[in-house]
């Protein structure tokens, strides 16, 4: 059985208070080392980078990673879970942290599109960008999308199809890491009120729907970029990492053998040397 993860955040984590709420982050690795700022998916917060964190560590990459609001230990207002949020929160927890110098960016599944659109809002802000396993168009993929956008009925299905949904792929992908404690973890979440309404907003919102249209306005910033697949992603399948490879013709594209959509839980020491050798060539593992 998993772990039972405590809810409240550990002592050493932290909490800043900004513009829509707390916002819970970790700012760790080495002090004088180039800042990553690692932004998270959509259901799972910033302790999807436990395991990989410690890895860029060790190259001389100092990590900011954190919560999203709607996750983790975050605030979870009653608002529209857009990209006008979320990149609002970026910037002010960067402006809060006296952060002056640009950052690079690593962002998973919805938090690529988050890094997307912060490099288009904000070139001043973000050097170098990589997106892992972006979020192109998941409800174009997710048949029930439709269906959990409509009033009421999301509602409905939200607890009772949806919740436990989460749990079983959740379940399947972390049940042998670690003795599963990520499950723990993962249902934890699920109990801190306002997790429901916050993924009922991402769709409603269009949050998770084609986001083509950010990846586009990157072709027009100078930032570096990046994008990482592993071969076995369901969520990203292989046709919107071809569609990607269209519209950002001069990014550079790396597929990881045997990895899945969740791969910085499960493969962090196959991706580590990637996004090394991107962010500092010259310590390349």
């Amino acid at each position: 059985a998993p772990v039972n993860a405590p809810i409240r955040p550990p002592e050493f984590h932290q909490v800043i208070t900004l513009g829509d709420g707390p916002c819970h982050y970790r700012f760790t690795g080495p002090e004088r080392g180039s800042v990553l700022l690692m932004i998270h998916g959509a259901t799972v917060p910033g302790w999807e980078f436990d395991r990989l964190a410690p890895l860029l560590h060790r190259a001389g990459i100092r990590t900011l990673i954190p919560d999203l609001y709607g996750h983790g230990f975050s605030a979870r207002p009653r608002v529209r879970y857009d990209y006008d949020l979320f990149t609002r929160q970026m910037i002010e927890l960067l402006q809060a942290l006296s952060i002056e110098q640009p950052v690079d960016v690593f962002g998973h599944s919805m938090g690529a599109a988050v890094g997307a659109c912060l490099a288009s809002r904000h070139p001043q802000a973000i050097d170098r960008l990589v997106l892992a396993a972006p979020l192109v168009n998941f409800t174009g993929i997710m048949t029930s999308a439709r269906l959990l956008a409509l009033p009421a009925l999301g509602e409905l299905l939200l607890p009772i199809y949806i919740k436990p949904k989460l749990i079983r792929r959740r379940w399947k992908r972390y049940r042998n890491i670690e003795d599963g404690r990520w499950v723990g973890m993962f249902i934890n979440q699920l109990k801190i009120p306002g997790f429901g309404y916050m993924m009922l907003s991402l769709l409603r919102c269009g949050t998770l729907g084609d986001q083509s249209a950010r990846y586009i306005e990157l072709n027009r910033q100078p930032s570096d970029l990046m994008v990482l697949r592993g071969d076995e992603d369901s969520i990203m399948p292989r046709y919107q990492f071809e569609r990607l490879q269209d519209l950002l013709p001069r990014a550079k594209y790396v597929e990881i053998a045997g990895a899945p959509h969740a791969f910085v839980i499960t493969d962090p020491e196959k991706l580590a040397p990637h996004i090394i050798d991107f962010l500092t060539p010259a310590q390349a593992l």
